[in-house]
């Protein structure tokens, strides 16, 4: 199973027993919202990359992710960001 088949089960299941909005990073891979809206969700983006430092705009996703309503899922890319290429770092 690939991760695109991957996430469209998770997101089923998701939909299924915590059925809320998605935070999504911005940008992110376009398949991503494919497949939330197939799973019957809806999302919300959240500020990812800096185009200034080329880096992580950590204040804007930390300050997307604590205004988030409770229940909102988060789509979050540990390493390897799709399409960025930028990872949070410790």
């Amino acid at each position: 199973m690939s991760g695109t088949g991957g996430l469209r089960i998770g997101f089923d299941f998701l939909k299924r027993f915590l059925p809320g909005n998605v935070l999504i990073s911005d940008p992110t891979w376009s398949n991503h919202l494919n497949i939330i809206r197939d799973a019957g969700l809806t999302f919300m983006e959240y500020p990812y990359f800096n185009a200034k430092t080329k880096g992580l705009d950590f204040e804007g996703m930390k300050n997307s992710m604590l205004k988030a309503a409770p229940g909102t899922i988060v789509l979050l890319h540990a390493c390897a960001h799709n399409p960025t290429g930028v990872d949070p770092s410790i």
